[in-house]
């Protein structure tokens, strides 16, 4: 008989709380512990990876190498603190005719995109006063 996947149920239930983005696998791991729901590493990544496998969440790889995981939701892109790896949702920047044009232009047939811009954010990361510093 096959076990219930209690595993990836409480994991889609955590992320479905809206308490974060853009998850890490130890972010999961943790907010589950903070659940009650004693989990290993190992079951917390097979979990995230068969959810993203079938659609249920998206797997994020950003530059500084981590991945990451969110509900499949509406388009959108992303801000990320390149001090304390927050990661942000934003609407999407880049507006339908500006797609329609780098297709003309290129000759590709755009079918995603995924954009993230970085800085530092507000909670700490930015010197008192200061812009946000360039990556």
């Amino acid at each position: 008989m096959a076990r219930k996947p209690v595993i990836s149920a409480a994991l889609t239930s955590l992320m479905q709380a809206r308490g974060h983005h853009a998850w890490t696998l130890e972010d999961l791991q943790a907010g589950l512990a903070g659940r009650g729901v004693a989990s290993d590493f190992s079951s917390v990544f097979r979990a995230a990876e068969k959810l993203a496998a079938d659609g249920a969440i998206r797997k994020l790889i950003l530059d500084d190498g981590r991945a990451r995981y969110e509900l499949v939701e509406a388009h959108h892109d992303h801000l990320r603190c390149t001090r304390c790896g927050k990661v942000v949702p934003i609407p999407c920047l880049i507006g339908a005719r500006a797609l329609a044009a780098l297709e003309r232009e290129t000759g590709i047939s755009i079918k995603d995109h995924h954009l993230v811009l970085s800085g530092t954010c507000r909670d700490g990361c930015t010197p008192a006063g200061g812009a946000a510093a360039a990556p």
